[in-house]
């Protein structure tokens, strides 16, 4: 492949250093604290909003703009035929895009909190988490860990992350208040979050992983559509299933499949399942998550650089009760079976035999 041609890789050739245990860390702690996690989050919670509050007329796309990202994504195309101002296709709306893109920044907000808070359980004077959260591959390298926010010993679990004892701050009675404030709301927070994350709870990661490929999930702000197959007429719910489901799913929402897991030797059956996903409530708990992870990000900041006076920005309000007091359409959910496990068929086995060769004698 010619150099700089499309996925070329160059290799810069330098005289560089061994890879020592202690040079490791300095580059990772460099690359690491370079730039706050937070701010990516909070770039993507604002274009949710001016993106679902955007007037269809008040972009006017100028062609010949080539300092536009519009005018540059245009001359890229070339003779391309788009509209950016026609709705490619009638599924979605401004409200239903937000709910799906909010509902994935959620997800993905609570994921990274639960992984900055893995990292911190390990972590040692002089590191960084980077270590920690490179190697955190498989799946059960977060849920295992996380199963402590999940019990009566959360409190203490996250004691010990957030105020390590390298930690030296202000003693006055005041601040120690404020501490145990911000330690009940980190508490309850990363809670929820292991319990919307878990597979054992809420299962959450399970419709942010069909979201962010497409698959199988349809947006809607119509009810009667997510109920049922497209097959089944939304005629077939009684009243009292239709409030039911109603009082439930009462905002917009995303629908998925799911394999529904049998006894040994059992087919998976399938269920549908259909996420309330209120853009205002998914946004409003990813901010949360977004001051979470920031006080993450930065209280490992001041393990991995000991004796460094260092800011921390905390919060200790709203606690979960509060928030979900503020709104009609907090996360949940409802199920549908559509296909009930099954027993696996049975393989033909073959039933040829190798034919015994006649004996001959020898004369």
């Amino acid at each position: 492949m010619a150099l700089n041609d499309p996925l070329s890789i160059q290799q810069i050739n330098t005289d560089a250093s061994s890879a020592t245990p202690d040079a490791v860390e300095e580059v990772l702690k460099e690359h690491y604290y370079r730039v706050d996690p937070a701010e990516y989050f909070e770039r993507r919670l604002w274009g949710i909003v001016a993106l679902a509050d955007m007037r269809p007329d008040s972009v006017k796309w100028d062609l010949t703009d080539q300092a536009s990202l519009f005018g540059q994504f245009q001359s890229v195309l070339k003779d391309k035929k788009f509209a950016l101002d026609v709705p490619p296709g009638d599924t979605l709306s401004s409200r239903t895009m937000a709910s799906i893109e909010s509902y994935t920044l959620m997800q993905h907000v609570i994921e990274t909190a639960l992984r900055l808070f893995v990292a911190g359980q390990e972590r040692a004077a002089g590191s960084s988490p980077m270590t920690k959260l490179l190697n955190m591959r498989l799946s059960s390298d977060l849920r295992n860990p996380i199963k402590p926010l999940l019990g009566g010993a959360a409190r203490h679990a996250v004691s010990k992350v957030m105020f390590p004892p390298e930690l030296h701050h202000e003693e006055s009675e005041e601040s120690k208040q404020d501490m145990q404030r911000h330690l009940d709301f980190l508490t309850a927070w990363l809670t929820f979050f292991a319990q919307f994350y878990s597979d054992g709870a809420y299962n959450g990661a399970q419709g942010n992983n069909q979201l962010k490929h497409g698959a199988t999930v349809a947006p809607r702000d119509d009810l009667s559509v997510v109920l049922h197959p497209a097959e089944q007429p939304p005629t077939t719910l009684t009243p009292e299933e239709w409030n039911d489901a109603a009082a439930v799913i009462n905002a917009e929402s995303v629908s998925y499949v799911l394999q529904e897991l049998g006894n040994k030797g059992m087919a998976p059956g399938l269920s549908l399942r259909t996420d309330n996903s209120d853009p205002a409530t998914n946004l409003a708990i990813s901010q949360i998550g977004i001051s979470i992870v920031r006080s993450l990000w930065q209280m490992s900041q001041v393990v991995a650089y000991p004796h460094t006076l260092m800011n921390y920005d905390y919060d200790y309000s709203p606690l979960p009760a509060e928030l979900f007091a503020n709104t009609e359409r907090p996360p949940r959910s409802i199920t549908q079976i559509l296909l009930q496990p099954a027993p696996k068929p049975t393989k033909p086995t073959s039933t040829t035999r190798r034919k015994k060769a006649p004996r001959t004698q020898n004369r």
